[in-house]
C-alpha cells in the first residue's frame, strides 16, 4: 500500500474544490457550507501508511422519537447501501449523546451514527472517493 502525504493530500482536495475544515495529525477533515457557516461534514480523507476515506452518517432522536436505536441505526445502514456497493465497510455504528454547552448534563438529543471506511490507493483515488463521499445524504430523516 502507498504512503499518502497529508500536505500532498490537502492541496489535491482543495484543487478539486473541496473546502477543508481541519487538519488533525494524517487526517484531512472536509467541510460543507450550511447557509454561512462552515461545518464538519462527516467525511474525512486520511493519508499516511494506512489512507483510507471515512465517513460518518447519523439519524437523530428527535427527528423520530418513537424508533429505536436499532430502527434508526438500520435506517442510515439502508441509506449507505450504495456505499458499501462502492467499497466501503462499516467499521462502527452506536449512539452517541449530544449535551448542552451549558449544562453538560442535559442531554439535547441522541445521534445514532454509522461510520463506513474505504482503503484507497493514491491521492487521485482519494479525491474521488471524498466525491462520492460528499454526495451521500449523511443526515438521515427516518420515517417513523
Amino acid at each position: 500500500m502507498a504512503v499518502i502525504d497529508v500536505k500532498e493530500l490537502k492541496n489535491a482536495l482543495v484543487a478539486a474544490g473541496f473546502e477543508v475544515f481541519r487538519v488533525r495529525e494524517e487526517e484531512v477533515h472536509l467541510a460543507e457550507r450550511q447557509n454561512v457557516h462552515l461545518m464538519e461534514a462527516g467525511v474525512r480523507a486520511r493519508g499516511g501508511a494506512a489512507p483510507m476515506v471515512t465517513i460518518v452518517a447519523r439519524a437523530q432522536r428527535n427527528d423520530a422519537p418513537m424508533m429505536s436505536e436499532l430502527a434508526l441505526l438500520d435506517a442510515v445502514r439502508s441509506k449507505m447501501s450504495a456505499l458499501v456497493d462502492a467499497g466501503f465497510i462499516e467499521r462502527d455504528a452506536g449512539a452517541r449523546e449530544i449535551r448542552s454547552v451549558s449544562d453538560p448534563a442535559h442531554v439535547l438529543d441522541v445521534w445514532y451514527e454509522v461510520t463506513l471506511e474505504r482503503v484507497v490507493e493514491a491521492v487521485d483515488d482519494a479525491v474521488h472517493t471524498v466525491g462520492i463521499a460528499m454526495r451521500t445524504e449523511r443526515y438521515i430523516v427516518p420515517r417513523g
